[in-house]
């Protein structure tokens, strides 16, 4: 649609209302508001909800590594054949045996129930988000910047971190900071953990009982992980638990992070499917499921606040097609096509969304692009807590914006501004001029 440049002057004269047509251009100018919040605020929703779903699954795999191979109920008993064939598959990085279980840690008079995970201590050293934040070169969660009014006792830092080391020389361990700051303990106190299940003694069943130093104290972002697990060596896992020569599961990590789901069936052939390789989507498919779904139901409810507000462009234009009669009338006696007024009234449709579109995406690409920030900035200010990491599993706001999103975002805007746009022009090209003069 080639558009003339008497129409674009036109157009755009119609946009600047004069001083008695004032209503009218504050209409216009809400039509246009409305539109870029509504893009602004589906950017920045969507980006948050997929840096959410892409922020957990990364430090999870970090974390516990991109696969986990188990016997199902029962405990691996024959690990250095397995450990062997899965490393001798090709696209594994490395492999690390595992076993956990659940046990109560107490110092002082806090007790807590906490997962206590066994380890090479080789082996935890290659975690990235534990060790780095062991050693200080990144501080995880509230710790950047949020003021402690509003972050809580938890958010203060861990007074001398340790070292991962020192789970090799003896019965040390690393605990979450957030479990240090509830028990009251820092590196090199005591804390007593005790196994749910108890051992016969002359005195009767006692629990199993087993005194360990703080070696270390780390905090890797996730509530669940800084509050509530204990890592130890595996040696001293096993001996704890009195499960010799037994391996909960082996952690697999891939070459390729892009495309450990390859792995899968190679893993379960390689081991006669004696054993199950799964990743960390599948362990927690109802959860991830569900951030999908609230994602979709999100996008859908911000979708028809877009809707509404590129409509309100049909009341713009229906009342300035009312107010622009006469003018109407006087193009069409001097020989303006119906096409022409039509192309009129289009581009003053389209311009408000146009406008509009392109001020949302702007906004919201900003404002996800800097959510962090401005969430612990309103936290400060208000004193309100605004991302619990105790719900939310992370202890900062993340955001991912995807710009093939955003562009669907834009493109849908537009596509609801252009259908807003087609009948208010349609029925100025519908209007006698005659009549319009005689209104006139």
């Amino acid at each position: 649609m080639a558009f003339a440049a008497v129409e674009r002057l036109i157009a755009l004269r119609y946009l600047r209302a004069r001083r008695d047509e004032g209503f009218l251009s504050i209409i216009a100018g809400f039509s246009l508001i409305g539109i870029a919040l509504g893009v602004g605020t589906l950017i920045v929703v969507m980006a948050v909800m997929n840096g959410f779903r892409v922020e957990l699954l990364r430090q999870i795999t970090s974390v516990n590594g991109h696969l986990a191979v188990t016997a199902g109920r029962e405990a691996i008993t024959d690990l250095p054949t397995v450990e062997a064939k899965i490393k001798a598959v090709p696209g594994v990085a490395g492999v690390s045996p595992v076993l956990e279980g659940q046990a109560i840690v107490a110092a002082g008079e806090q007790v807590r129930g906490i997962m206590l995970r066994g380890m090479r201590p080789e082996d935890l050293m290659l975690r990235k988000p534990i060790a780095d934040s062991v050693s200080g070169v990144t501080a995880a969660g509230p710790q950047r910047g949020v003021c402690k009014a509003a972050a809580g006792p938890a958010a203060e830092p861990a007074k001398g971190r340790g070292d991962l080391s020192s789970l090799s020389r003896g019965r040390f361990v690393a605990i979450g900071a957030r479990l240090a700051e509830v028990l009251g303990v820092s590196v090199g106190d005591v804390v007593t953990i005790v196994s749910p299940t108890s051992v016969d003694t002359p005195l009767g069943r006692l629990p199993r009982t087993r005194r360990f130093e703080v070696g270390a104290i780390f905090e890797v972002g996730m509530f669940d992980y800084d509050t509530n697990f204990i890592y130890a060596s595996l040696d001293n896992a096993r001996d704890f638990f009195e499960t010799p020569d037994r391996t909960s599961m082996i952690e697999v990590f891939a070459l390729d992070p892009g495309a450990y789901d390859a792995l899968i069936p190679r893993i379960n052939a390689v081991l006669e499917y004696k054993y199950f390789a799964f990743n960390w989507i599948e362990a927690n498919s109802s959860f991830f499921a569900t951030v999908a779904q609230q994602a979709n139901v999100m996008f859908l409810v911000l979708t028809l606040i877009v809707l509404v507000a590129a409509f309100n462009i049909v009341s713009s234009l229906m009342m300035l097609v009312r107010t622009k009669g006469p003018d109407i009338a006087i193009l069409r006696t001097i020989g303006a096509r119906r096409g022409a007024i039509l192309r009129v009234f289009f581009l003053d449709g389209m311009g408000l969304g146009v406008v509009g579109t392109a001020l949302g995406v702007g906004l919201g690409v900003a404002f996800a692009d800097n959510i962090e920030a401005i969430r612990q900035w309103l936290q400060c200010s208000l004193g309100l807590t605004l991302f619990d990491p105790q719900l939310y599993q992370l202890t900062e706001l993340p955001a991912r914006i995807a710009w093939d999103e955003i562009a669907g975002i834009a493109a849908m805007a537009l596509l609801f501004c252009f259908l807003a746009t087609i009948y208010p022009a349609w029925v100025a090209t519908r209007l006698d001029p005659i009549e319009g003069l005689r209104r006139g």
